[in-house]
């Protein structure tokens, strides 16, 4: 029975050694490269306590039972061995299947990445396609594993690997502003370049974190002029205006606003804090009831975020409820719900005669559309007091934060249009120009050029 319980301790250890290397060796989890098995698996089949824990217990449980009754103990060391053995087996196919990924993530060489550490996964969507076209060998790096998961199933067929970017990676760009990103820079010495997933007057839009990354991709003067008038001191080297390749696709108006007209209603999310807040979900109802009380279509398109917010889903549902109402009553198309989500935002845009909005980054890209936009002030009584501290508002209607003036700013946006003279200045302000005319060739320009630079 000594023996049996020796037998149990070997290949314990023999299953250790397994455990242990695939544990130090930290491979690199890995998906969707060219050449890489399918069907690798996401972590260690079996963690190194839990191998630990398990021959501990087989070879105590031999030793002890061999004092009392041997037979006993022979079978313990019989299952015990083969449990090891299938644990060591386990473990030996992990490590050699990260082996297989790490190899195939060398033999593609990524030399673009889109490393990520945000929590919804969507941004990067919002700037994959104009990589894609540009025809560089790219890949996400996701953050942690949860992450991993959840953008390998996003996105199936774009390569990603999780933990640090890939060594061949000559320019990382950044879609979302987290503080993890700092783990990311620090770990590779590719050119960092801060892309951000939307331009606007919120406050992350001016934050000191971008000082961190060696570029900074700007829609136009208006994010330079954002960046200055908050402190920040940005060497005009690090500054790099490429438009808004999101605008692509956008139809601009050439005439005046139709009658009755179809209103795209896109408010931004509810903020936690009501004193941070710059969304318009709390009076949804009233604008949208205004909205057809001047005989609009209306398209709903609420904020894939801040979906935790119990008061703004119950308003959510509310006007969906409204909407499907008036359909019924009048036979007016309204979209709503997941319908409306669902349709590339493009499409809405051109499908639609204005727009109503908040603080937020769907403003900016409207602008392409030389369209009526109407924006609400969340934190103000005065329309010109907001104007002033939301520049993207220059050229916008503004619903006062009590709706008094509601009805007032709606007949002027959707009948006389007396700010239609300025929307186009406002427009290359804040979308880069008159190159906006090919709003992604600057940023597919700079894609490439990162993906030849040097790596320092």
């Amino acid at each position: 029975m000594i023996v049996a319980a020796l037998l149990v301790l070997v290949l314990g250890l023999a299953t250790g050694v397994v455990a242990r290397r695939s544990v130090l060796a930290r491979p690199p989890r890995a998906a969707h490269f060219p050449g890489q098995p399918a069907g690798i698996a996401d972590r260690p089949p079996v963690r190194f306590r839990v191998w630990a824990l398990i021959a501990a217990v087989l070879t105590a449980a031999v030793l002890v039972s061999a004092f009392v009754e041997p037979a006993v103990a022979l079978v313990v060391a019989v299952v015990g061995s083969l449990t090891l053995a299938v644990i060591a087996g386990l473990l030996h196919r992990y490590a050699r299947e990260c082996a297989q990924g790490a190899a195939a993530v060398d033999a593609y060489a990524p030399t673009i990445a889109i490393p990520y550490a945000g929590k919804v996964g969507v941004h990067i969507g919002m700037w994959s396609p104009w990589v894609e076209r540009t025809g560089v060998r790219w890949c996400i790096v996701a953050r942690t594993p949860a992450l991993f998961g959840q953008l390998a199933e996003m996105y199936p067929t774009v390569p990603i690997v999780q933990g640090q970017i890939p060594a061949s990676v000559r320019g990382a760009l950044y879609p979302h502003g987290a503080a993890a990103n700092a783990d990311f820079i620090a770990g590779s010495s590719a050119t960092h370049a801060f892309l951000g997933h939307g331009d606007s007057d919120k406050p992350l839009s001016a934050s000191e974190r971008v000082l961190q990354y060696d570029l900074i991709a700007v829609a136009g003067q208006a994010a330079i002029d954002r960046f200055a008038a908050a402190g920040l001191s940005i060497p005009a080297d690090k500054l790099r205006i490429i438009g808004r390749p999101q605008t692509e696709g956008i139809v601009p108006a050439t005439g005046p606003t139709p009658h009755p007209a179809t209103v795209l209603y896109a408010p931004t999310w509810r903020h936690a804090d009501d004193n941070l807040n710059v969304s318009s979900l709390a009076v949804a109802d009233r604008i949208v009831q205004a909205l057809l009380d001047h005989g609009c279509t209306v398209v709903f398109r609420r904020h894939f975020a801040g979906q935790n917010h119990a008061e703004a889903e119950a308003m959510i549902v509310r006007v969906n409820d409204l909407l499907e109402a008036d359909a019924a009553s009048t036979g007016r198309p309204h979209r709503w719900g997941q319908a409306a989500m669902d349709e590339p935002l493009i499409e809405a845009f051109n499908s639609v005669d204005a727009m109503v909005s908040d603080v937020s980054g769907i403003v900016v890209d409207f602008m392409a559309s030389n369209k009526p936009l109407i924006m609400y002030a969340a934190q103000y009584a005065d329309p010109e007091a907001f104007r002033a501290a939301h520049p993207t508002a220059a050229a916008a209607y503004v619903i006062d934060r009590d709706l008094v003036r509601l009805d007032e700013t709606l007949d002027a946006a959707l009948g006389s249009d007396p700010l239609a003279a300025a929307r186009a200045e406002r427009a290359d302000h804040y979308l880069g120009g008159p190159d906006r005319a090919d709003p992604a060739r600057r940023f597919m320009d700079l894609v490439t050029e990162l993906a030849t630079r040097p790596v320092e």
